[in-house]
C-alpha cells in the first residue's frame, strides 16, 4: 500500500474546498443566526422556537424521547429545555413509570409560539426565495439523502 503524501496547502485546499460537514456547519451557522434575528422580538432562538413546536406537536412522554426524535444528545436536550421551563413556557408533567415526565407546552408557550411564529414564517418565506424552487428541491433532497 502506497501513502499519497500531500503538502499543507493541498490538504488546506481539499478540506476547504470538498468538506461536507464544515461546509453545512458554515451554512447552518449564517442560517441560524439570520433565524435567531427574526425571532429576537419575542425573546427566542430558532432552537427554542423548534423546540417548542416540537414539544407541542408530539407532546413526548420523556425528554429521551423528545432526544430521539431531534436526534439530539439527551444532555444537550436537557439544557436547551431549561430556559424554557424557566420561563414558563414548556412544563414537565409528573414523573410516572420508568421515570418518565411528559413535556408539556403551557398556555405561554403556546401564545410565544403564535407570536414567533409570523416572524419564523417571513425568515422562511425569504430563504425559500433565495434558493428558488431548483435550489430548495436540491436541498431537500440532499438532507433526504444525509439524515
Amino acid at each position: 500500500m502506497y501513502l499519497h503524501v500531500m503538502s499543507a496547502s493541498s490538504i488546506h485546499d481539499d478540506v476547504t474546498g470538498r468538506c461536507t460537514a464544515g461546509r453545512l456547519l458554515r451554512a447552518a451557522r449564517r442560517i441560524t443566526r439570520e433565524y435567531d434575528d427574526a425571532l429576537r422580538p419575542v425573546g427566542l432562538t430558532v432552537t427554542q422556537f423548534g423546540l417548542l413546536n416540537s414539544v407541542g406537536r408530539y407532546e413526548p412522554d420523556s425528554i429521551s424521547e423528545l432526544a430521539d426524535l431531534l436526534a439530539l444528545d439527551r444532555t444537550t436536550l436537557s439544557r436547551n429545555l431549561k430556559p424554557l421551563e424557566k420561563a414558563g413556557l414548556i412544563f414537565r408533567g409528573e414523573e410516572s413509570e420508568g421515570r418518565r415526565r411528559r413535556l408539556l407546552l403551557t398556555t405561554l408557550g403556546v401564545r410565544r409560539l403564535e407570536e414567533a411564529y409570523p416572524l419564523w414564517q417571513d425568515v422562511q418565506n425569504r430563504t425559500e426565495t433565495r434558493l428558488g424552487e431548483e435550489g430548495l428541491g436540491h436541498l431537500k433532497a440532499g438532507l433526504r439523502a444525509l439524515l
